[in-house]
């Protein structure tokens, strides 16, 4: 048998996901240190946009539902990386709610 790549393993989370997923929870489903992996599944989740487009011809797609401001309400739509923002603009609150990620097949 053919172990599977963290990317596969991340595309195969966020495919069988019903709800949308930050990268602390995809770093823990895939078996990886949800602190430290966290990054490593943002770096990840770029290359897997690329991927689901050269692999399923764009009927596979990663979509992101944006951080927000857990003090404001703030949403951090312009964002064109996936990446966990540091602080608010608007109140300058650390207060965010990661964004969360899930792949859409048609």
């Amino acid at each position: 048998m053919v172990e599977e790549t963290v990317r596969e393993r991340i595309i195969r989370v966020l495919m069988e996901s019903r709800t949308p997923l930050s990268a602390r929870e995809i770093a823990e489903l895939v078996g990886l240190d949800p602190v430290r992996g966290e990054a490593e599944v943002y770096e990840h989740l770029r290359h897997i946009a690329k991927t689901l487009r050269r692999r399923y011809g764009g009927r596979a797609v990663l979509y992101m539902v944006p951080p927000r401001c857990r003090s404001c309400g703030y949403v951090f739509s312009d964002l064109t990386e996936p990446r966990r923002p540091s602080r608010c603009p608007r109140c300058k609150s650390e207060r965010i709610e990661p964004p969360r990620f899930y792949i859409d097949v048609d």
